[in-house]
């Protein structure tokens, strides 16, 4: 007589199966969004770096001007950055002084203003996804 599995066996684990992914799943779908704001911490902390180096740089080379860079354009980030692009939640307004961050399931983006004057890029926007992020 052959061994095999009898079908209350096997629903039972289909039934254990389908328990477990229903508490898994949620959890995993969190975590993906943190991982893109943990991301984009970093990119905005890299960034700010770049921004300021750029500066020094500029000011060692005596380079009239306050030093920072004019814009903060698709291609002067990756100039600055040395060929390191934002991610793919990232837009730049066509001025290249607004950056917006965009997650989903995180609530309304969190949107970054460039000052050439200051060299500082700030999120003035008091919603949740702002406030993870500079935290």
């Amino acid at each position: 007589m052959k061994k095999a599995f009898t079908m209350v066996e096997l629903i039972f684990v289909i039934v254990v199966l389908g328990i477990l992914a229903m508490v898994a799943l949620p959890r995993l779908a969190g975590s993906k969004k943190d991982a893109e704001i943990t991301r984009a911490k970093a990119e905005i902390a890299a960034l700010r770096s770049a921004i300021q180096t750029y500066r020094g740089a500029n000011l060692l080379s005596q380079k009239p001007g306050s030093g920072y860079p004019d814009d903060l354009k698709t291609t002067t980030i990756e100039e600055i950055t040395n060929g390191t692009k934002l991610g793919k939640n990232w837009s730049v307004n066509d001025a290249g002084d607004t950056l917006t961050l965009t997650i989903a399931g995180a609530g309304q983006p969190a949107t970054f203003t460039y000052s050439k004057a200051t060299g500082s890029l700030t999120c003035p926007n008091t919603n949740d996804l702002c406030r993870k992020i500079e935290n």
